[in-house]
């Protein structure tokens, strides 16, 4: 499924280019949203900050980024 950045939430996965990572936190600054990221195996936690990625985006831009489906995924792994 795709989102709009003002959809998107911490710990939704995301691709970025070949690759898929994980929203650590989002930042909203005026016209300007940062989304901290992580690498998609690693689980989001409180006491370690695992940020390898920082990306800032224009709010006027509409760009939608691919979101993997974690809840359904982990049901049919079950």
């Amino acid at each position: 499924m795709n989102k709009p950045v003002s959809e998107l939430n911490p710990n939704d996965v995301i691709k970025i280019g070949d690759s898929w990572y994980r929203i650590r936190y989002l930042r909203y600054l005026g016209f300007e949203t940062s989304i901290d990221l992580q690498k998609e195996e690693a689980l989001l936690s409180y006491y370690h900050d695992k940020t390898c990625l920082r990306i800032s985006i224009n709010k006027n831009l509409d760009i939608k980024f691919k979101v993997k489906d974690v809840d359904n995924e982990n049901n049919n792994n079950s």
